[in-house]
Formats: structure tokens, C-alpha cells, sequence
């Protein structure tokens, strides 16, 4: 299947297309039943990750999303615009400076956009009442959800759970058993989201389903809430190994981990992934035939030696 080239289709520009929620999505959107145009914006379109785009009928584009004119160039003409910002690459404030580029452009667009959707998560800060302030690739995702809104634009916030991807910290032991250390207790639930899977499923529920209002619409997108506890046996009953959830002191973790994923953890444990917000309305979102992926099938169905073997 590959994207759509009518001209009564709606245009969509994603940024991040190349990264694993933008690819997601791009994948989602090509699979579904209605057509869309698709603007994929990437660093570099000669890329092979460029080029497979070009071959799934995308509209490639160059653009650096520091660059406003750049951001404003891509978004010209589009119906709908996916945004996503990346922390870990840029640090707090660029990722706050390029979430701006994008709210002014889409501001700047408003005779043609319709759909600004959004992958922000929780200001942690704000949420826990100044308890935990040092979570940053939360909070500046929050403020940029919050400025979108307050700008008025038509936003629908897609907050991604956390990764299954992620899980990469199954430790060996001498005995050939694992564990699984976090500073959090055995019974905390986690949010989880094979992403570069899933993602896009909620996305396009969330432009299809009419049950999602631009503006102050979210969905939050989490395929399973599961005991950290559980999160362990599953993996060692599928891998055949006993693994075991040991939790951290958080002093000791936050000397490996640092004070952001420390308090980030802690924060999973007093207020919840979403501070509190119930998952289940937004599975109302997704299509009948969007089936995704809980824990167990995720692990089942990846490579974990790299761990297996103690070289992950």
C-alpha cells in the first residue's frame, strides 16, 4: 500500500518521520481505508529511510525544525500536522524552542489546518504540585501541550506510553537467573506501548474515530497497565529464564540513572504514568481491526540475546 496522491485527499505533514512514533504513524495512515497525502519531513530525504519513504508514495521534504522558516515552508498548505519534539537529542530548552517553530507555524496555517496532533505528555512539575521537578522530558512536552492550547489551536494531544522498546535493563546474575531493578515498589503498574508498532493506530483512531474534539481532545495511548512485578515474570517465562523485579534504593539508582528518570519512576509510583488519567476511554478510539500489542506478545516476538547473553 502506499500513500494516497488525489487532491481530494487531506494533506498531512509529519515531522519525525524517519524516528519511531513519526514512522508509526506514517505506516497507520497508509494502512487505512481512507486516503491521505502524506508530507514526510525529515533532516535528510537521501537517506535510505528518505528513500523507502519516497517509495511508500510520500512527499519527502527537507527541513530542519530549528530552522522557523524551514518549519513554516513544510507546513504550508497541509490539513493536518503531526508534531513530535525529541529531549534526549537537544536537551530542554531547544526542544522547547522547537515545539514553539511548530506552534507558529501550524498558527500561522490555521485557513488550511484543521489538526494539530500533538505527542506531549504530563507537566510533571505542575501535575505533582512541585513534588517532582526534575522530570524535564516531561514537563517541556507539557508546556509545550499547554501553549498549543492556549495559542488555540486545534490540537489532540497523542501521549505515547512508555516505550516497551525501552526495556533493555534486564540484568544478569551469577546464577543465570535475571533481575529487573527500578526504584519503584513491586505492585507499581506501568503504561506500556510497543511504539514504533502502535502508535499511529491511535493516531489515526484519534482523526477517524469522531470520538476526539480538536482542541482540548487527548488520547492516550497505552496498549497495557501492568505491575512492574509482572513486567519481569512475563519476560523470564517467555525467555525461559527466571527473572525477578528488585526494587532499587533510589539513591543508589539515581547515581546510575541521574535525578530525571529517578523522580520520573517515583513519579510512576505516586501519581501514575498519566497522573491519574483512566486509559480505557481512549481505546475507544482505535479501529476494529487495529490489534495492539500487549507485553507478553512484545516480548515473545523480540530479539532479546543481546541480554540473554549479558553483552545488552
Amino acid at each position: 500500500m502506499v500513500a494516497s496522491t488525489s487532491s481530494s485527499a487531506p494533506l498531512i505533514t509529519v515531522f519525525g518521520s524517519t524516528g519511531t512514533q513519526g514512522g508509526s504513524v506514517i505506516d497507520h495512515l497508509i494502512s487505512s481505508d481512507k486516503p491521505y497525502r502524506i508530507r514526510a519531513v525529515t533532516r535528510d530525504p537521501s537517506k535510505a529511510s528518505g528513500k523507502k519513504l519516497q517509495e511508500m508514495g510520500c512527499e519527502v521534504v527537507k527541513a530542519e525544525i530549528s530552522n522557523k522558516d524551514d518549519v513554516k515552508r513544510v507546513i504550508n498548505g497541509s490539513n493536518i500536522v503531526f508534531g513530535v519534539t525529541n529531549f534526549w537529542e537537544h536537551g530542554a530548552e531547544t526542544e522547547i524552542a522547537h515545539g514553539k517553530n511548530m506552534i507558529e507555524a501550524v498558527k500561522a496555517n490555521l485557513s488550511t489546518i484543521k489538526t494539530f496532533v500533538w505527542s506531549g505528555v504530563e507537566n510533571v512539575s505542575k501535575v505533582s504540585g512541585g513534588k517532582y521537578t526534575k522530570v524535564e522530558h516531561f514537563d517541556t512536552k507539557g508546556k509545550l501541550t499547554e501553549l498549543a492550547r492556549t495559542e488555540g489551536l486545534p490540537v489532540i494531544n497523542v501521549s505515547a506510553a512508555m516505550y516497551m522498546e525501552n526495556f533493555l535493563g534486564m540484568m544478569a546474575q551469577e546464577d543465570g537467573s535475571f533481575v529487573l531493578a527500578l526504584p519503584i515498589k513491586p505492585s507499581c503498574s506501568l503504561h506500556l506501548l510497543h511504539t514504533r508498532r502502535d502508535y499511529g493506530a491511535y493516531v489515526v483512531g484519534a482523526l477517524e474515530s469522531g470520538k476526539v474534539k480538536e482542541g482540548k481532545g487527548e488520547v492516550l495511548a497505552c496498549a497495557e497497565v501492568i505491575t512492574v512485578e509482572d513486567v519481569a515474570k512475563q519476560w523470564g517465562e517467555v525467555n525461559n529464564v527466571n527473572c525477578s523485579f528488585y526494587q532499587a534504593p533510589v539513591e543508589q539508582f539515581q547515581a546510575q540513572a541521574g535525578e530525571d528518570l529517578t523522580q520520573m519512576f517515583q513519579w510512576f509510583q505516586d501519581f501514575g504514568y498519566y497522573g491519574g488519567k483512566d486509559v480505557k476511554p481512549s481505546q475507544e478510539v482505535l479501529s476494529p481491526n487495529a490489534k495492539v500489542q500487549k507485553w507478553r506478545d512484545f516480548v515473545k516476538e523480540s530479539d532479546w540475546s543481546e541480554v540473554l547473553n549479558g553483552s545488552g
